[in-house]
């Protein structure tokens, strides 16, 4: 037996792992084994400092690399002003400013939509069928739909977030889309 062997226990303790870990390790080759039961003591601290770096560095990735990442930043940067000088050219816009543009379109659809009972009811009251009815519903929201498509969007417009119809206070105005003929 050589001077430097420990007992199992001993390792376990000093490596802080369970009995069951230490075996594992040692059928792994991780940490060498001297005699049964008993292990290098020595190897096994080498072994299981390998052992953990080797861990540590799949966990991480290996080691940095700095060229690596200089070129993700410069490509970054690249990127950034590519992207600025498409914005310049209004090839592209903020997407809070389209997300403005859009929600200021659907809320003036919404106040067409809604006006469209108030202003439809007395004329298919006054429709004998079902299929003349019909028609000057289908003929309201066409219209509806019609003058939304003629709304002029443009990057200007969408920068500036007017698509058209907001009041002094910012907020849409519901009776900016109303028609004529509304009671």
């Amino acid at each position: 037996m050589a001077a430097n062997t420990q007992p199992i226990a001993v390792i376990a303790k000093l490596l802080d792992l369970t009995e069951r870990r230490v075996q594992q390790l040692g059928r792994d080759g991780t940490i060498p084994k001297a005699e049964r039961g008993r292990y290098d003591l020595v190897g096994a601290v080498q072994g299981y400092v390998r052992y953990l770096r080797d861990q540590a560095s799949r966990n991480q990735g290996g080691p940095a690399d700095f060229g690596a990442e200089r070129a993700r930043l410069v490509k970054a940067k690249a990127d950034l002003a590519e992207m600025e000088a498409a914005e310049r050219r209004d090839e592209l816009l903020p997407a809070t400013a389209v997300e403005d543009a859009w929600t200021e379109i659907m809320a003036r659809l919404r106040a067409r939509l809604l006006v469209l009972p108030d202003r439809l009811a007395p004329v298919v009251f006054e429709e004998t069928t079902i299929a003349g009815a019909r028609t000057l519903i289908r003929q309201g929201i066409a219209e509806a739909l019609t003058e939304i498509a003629a709304m002029p969007v443009t990057a200007d417009a969408v920068r500036a977030g007017a698509a058209g119809g907001r009041n002094p206070e910012g907020t849409v105005d519901p009776g900016a889309a109303a028609g004529d003929d509304d009671q």
